[in-house]
């Protein structure tokens, strides 16, 4: 309803929640209260809450709804389910729109097996879920940790309904086969076990439980499982001993910090400690204009533990929290048992504080970082008239020799990054002259043939002029039609001093950024990157042509003969300089083999066309590579 005099007089003083909505109707604002009546009244009092934050938000508001509840917990617990329903602008928003990524372990089977699953919030299935971790790379760091430790089956409860004999996993030995009938259930649940251990972060635990066990299969006879749980611990010693930060108590605690930086830029913190290690870290970076730090860290609690796994004994936090006791009583109903959440002045407490505000410090460093990163490719975006932020970017250059060993390359910046992984080489086919755009065609044409399994760009950058640029554009249009992402070409500057030109398809006129300019730097390491890269891998390549013509075309030499006697002798040099017997006296070699040797250099060694003239001088340089 509109927000009037009347209005607020006839709001209940019952518990309940209140949504703030904009004239379009779209939720602003949720809040909880004790009292309804005098907490959304005391936003429009004349002396109410003044704080330049709290009249920014009401600025915008033009109606308020309530929900009453029987009592201020049934007030939180349905403040947090329409935050997620709704996702006001003005509410903690930790994860941006994002769902969280957990290991799974399906207890209820008999062999159960360890899974990484993105949920909103763990579901009540009766399965066992550890997180959650703030990013899919964390969560796979740790689940291929555990995989490394212990022969966990990987196969899909079909697969392992359906296998009639073991997988390559158990051929490996990396699966105790249950498949197969080579573990028992007993067996298979004590490593189970194990694993839920080490995911609680209770090594010390875990540790002894394998020695019991590693000793009871040594003294039982079971020699292959004792030997798999000696290794086993000491890996794990291993792992603990390097990665563990130990304060040395004994508590399962967990310590939020949180950090404001002007104007509207909030870090939150969060630390995990099980039986005194670290075990954890995340970090949150989110804007909110109408929050006070107080109530931002207390929103960030309550959405973090409304879909965790797992809630700890104690709860240190930086800032006293709104409404401390009702956040208390609500953990401690999600873990069963108390919570204690306090702000500690001195002792282990505060150490561990100033610990996590460092970790908070050093994100927000990164987030700034990343800001920046988004500025440069608005830049971009804006000079280049794209319709979005080229958040990833392939460059393309090609590289040859008068036309001979030519090859194609692909490069990858993804967040203003290389992304390596995502580097692509290409030997250029059919071409015996030097056409760069029929080159940059063919790489194209191949780079797109793989676009299923490698998602495309945002922007594809080609090295050269307008040739290349109508090149890659007919490429782009022979395989996707008019769907293609834009394509623009960067010409390198002829003079010193002289700008860097973009062409840009159907235009005429080329595009210049102005000097200095942070997406003109960007594009050109892209650019240079390519290049770079384009280059390494034409020396690689013809260096080995090069290498092939000179050993490679004797006759009755193959490719395995050719690594024999390049592994014994170290260059064609040490070869042909080398007598009979040594050469014979080599694995594989025979004394014909020799002979044609002899012979194929005796006349093609005076007047070879076979090597390029750069290398004439000194036939042997490109051989001397495989030293």
């Amino acid at each position: 309803m509109p927000v009037t005099d009347d209005f607020l007089k006839r709001l209940p003083s019952s518990p309940g929640v209140y949504k703030m909505l904009d004239p379009k109707g779209t939720v602003l604002y949720v809040g909880k209260a004790t009292n309804l009546r005098n907490r959304v009244r005391s936003y429009f009092l004349k002396h109410g809450d003044e704080r330049p934050t709290v009249q920014y938000l009401l600025s915008h508001v033009d109606s308020i709804e309530t929900i009453l509840t029987d009592t201020e917990k049934e007030a939180l617990i349905l403040e947090n389910n329409l935050i997620k329903q709704y996702k006001p602008k003005y509410n903690i928003d930790l994860r941006d729109d994002k769902s969280f990524f957990s290991l799974r372990l399906n207890v209820s089977h008999k062999f159960p097996r360890l899974t990484l699953v993105r949920t909103q919030k763990i579901k009540p299935d009766g399965e066992r879920y550890f997180g959650p971790y703030s990013s899919a790379q964390d969560a796979k760091v740790t689940l291929n940790f555990i995989r490394k430790l212990f022969p966990l089956r990987q196969c899909t409860d079909r697969q392992l309904q359906t296998c009639k004999r073991p997988c390559l996993n158990c051929q490996m030995r990396k699966c105790l086969c249950p498949c197969a009938g080579k573990v028992t259930q007993e067996e298979y649940g004590r490593m189970i076990h194990a694993i839920s251990l080490l995911l609680l972060g209770r090594s010390g635990d875990l540790l002894k439980d394998l020695k019991v066990k590693m000793n009871d299969a040594a003294t039982e006879l079971r020699f292959e499982e004792a030997a798999r749980l000696r290794d086993q611990l000491t890996s794990i010693e291993r792992t603990v001993e390097a990665q563990n930060v130990s304060f040395f108590h004994l508590k399962d605690m967990d310590v939020a910090a949180i950090i404001k930086d002007d104007p509207d830029v909030f870090v939150f913190q969060i630390l995990s400690f099980r039986k005194g290690a670290l075990l954890s870290g995340e970090s949150f970076a989110f804007r909110n204009r109408a929050l006070e730090t107080e109530e931002a860290l207390a929103g960030c609690i309550k959405q973090f533990y409304s879909a965790a796994s797992f809630v700890p004994k104690e709860i240190l936090v930086s800032l006293p929290i709104e409404s401390p006791e009702l956040i208390a009583s609500w953990l401690s109903e999600l873990r069963g048992s108390k919570v204690v959440v306090r702000v500690p002045s001195r002792g282990h407490g505060a150490k561990l504080l100033q610990l996590a505000l460092k970790n908070a410090h050093d994100a927000l460093q990164r987030e700034k970082h990343q800001v920046g990163v988004e500025k440069t490719l608005d830049r971009i975006a804006a000079q280049l008239k794209l319709t979005q932020r080229p958040l990833t970017i392939e460059g393309y250059d090609i590289s040859n020799n008068a036309g001979s060993d030519s090859v194609g390359v692909k490069v990858c910046f993804r967040d203003g990054k290389p992304d390596k992984t995502s580097y692509r080489k290409f030997k250029i086919r059919d071409y015996s002259n030097q056409d760069d755009p029929g080159m940059i065609h063919q790489t194209l044409t191949r780079r797109l043939s793989h676009r299923d399994e490698d998602p495309l760009p945002d922007l594809f950058l080609i090295d050269g002029g307008k040739s290349q640029l109508n090149a890659a554009c007919l490429a782009l249009r022979e395989s996707l039609g008019q769907d293609a992402p834009p394509v623009v070409s960067i010409a390198k500057a002829r003079a010193q001093g002289a700008d860097e030109k973009f062409f840009l398809p159907n235009r005429k006129n080329e595009v210049v950024f102005p000097k200095g300019d942070a997406g003109l730097h960007l594009l050109m390491q892209v650019r240079d990157e390519a290049h770079r890269f384009a280059h390494a891998f034409h020396t690689e390549s013809r260096g080995k042509s090069v290498i092939k013509s000179s050993l490679d075309t004797v006759p009755g030499i193959g490719a395995k003969k050719r690594s024999v006697l390049l592994g014994a002798m170290g260059s064609v040099k040490a070869i042909l300089g080398a007598r009979d017997e040594e050469l014979i006296a080599i694995r594989g070699i025979t004394a014909m083999d020799v002979q044609r040797i002899r012979k194929h250099f005796s006349e093609k060694l005076p007047d070879s066309n076979e090597l390029d003239e750069t290398e004439q001088p000194s036939v042997f340089t490109a051989e001397n590579l495989l030293r």
